[in-house]
């Protein structure tokens, strides 16, 4: 494993979203089989994941108390940024590893974020079965060591994760073209396709992704923005989010500063 640190500096906060290239999906709603090459966009349920290989150390980001404390917006970004971007690249085939026989597998068993549909396994599946969330997805800047990260990475069920594909995360209020355990795929109250994951996930989505923004140096759009503060606010960090934070800490030595401190995102105006 390397021991590498991005180099993505963390950027200008700026005030209007920054815009979507990539095109929908033609269709949202495919077979299982079909979506066996597809990566998107996801909460760890809420069982107790198992520790890493090695004893978590002192966390290496600020948290409460911390060198955080008076600062906000783009001197805080920085703050958590330098703390928290250096760390180990497992490399994706590790990190799947990592998710599906050990990190998220309770009892012999993995449970996908999105549908809480569970699998026996103690190995990688296969992926026309139930594959690996990006929270942030590779199409829209999850690539190099930011695709292995686990603060970002999920267990999903296959014809979930092709389904929310790399739409954004965002709240369904029309034309729902799927739905499954309060997980669904329409449309937003701007007409923008969206993807609204469970309540049980919807705050570890938001710390996710404020967590990839800030060490990966990727804005999130002002509207997304305003919903993943809404979550993060309503799914309160509990007793398994921490856990999971901690094993991490214990194959990759950072931590996700949000888990740890949700209300540093409070204190930023605009990833």
């Amino acid at each position: 494993m390397l021991l590498r640190s991005t180099t993505t500096a963390p950027r200008p906060l700026s005030s209007s979203p920054a815009p979507t290239t990539e095109a929908p999906r033609a269709s949202a709603v495919i077979s299982r089989g079909a979506a066996a090459s597809v990566d998107s966009f996801t909460s760890a349920a809420k069982p107790r994941p198992t520790p890493g290989p090695t004893t978590p150390t002192t966390p290496t980001t600020p948290g409460k108390g911390g060198s955080t404390d008076g600062l906000k917006d783009k001197a805080l970004i920085k703050a958590l940024h330098d703390a928290a971007a250096q760390h180990k690249d497992l490399g994706y085939n590790q990190a799947r590893k990592v998710i599906f026989t050990e990190l998220d597998n309770h009892d012999g068993k993995v449970e996908c974020v999105y549908t809480g549909r569970e699998l026996a396994t103690n190995k990688i599946p296969n992926s026309s079965d139930m594959n690996t969330e990006h929270s942030w997805p590779q199409s829209k800047g999850a690539t190099g060591a930011a695709k292995s990260d686990l603060h970002h990475l999920f267990p999903t069920d296959s014809k979930a994760n092709s389904i929310r594909s790399s739409y954004p995360f965002g709240k369904v209020v029309k034309d729902v073209k799927w739905s499954q355990d309060g997980s669904k795929l329409g449309k937003d109250a701007n007409g923008q396709t969206v993807f609204e994951p469970r309540d049980e996930h919807k705050g570890n989505v938001a710390r996710a992704l404020f967590y990839f923004s800030t060490v990966y140096g990727k804005p999130i759009p002002a509207g997304d923005e305003a919903v993943l503060k809404q979550w993060n606010q309503m799914d309160k960090v509990d007793a398994a989010e921490v856990a999971r934070n901690d094993a991490i800490q214990g194959y990759q030595g950072n931590r996700n500063p949000f888990v740890d401190d949700p209300s540093l995102a409070d204190r930023i105006s605009d990833f």
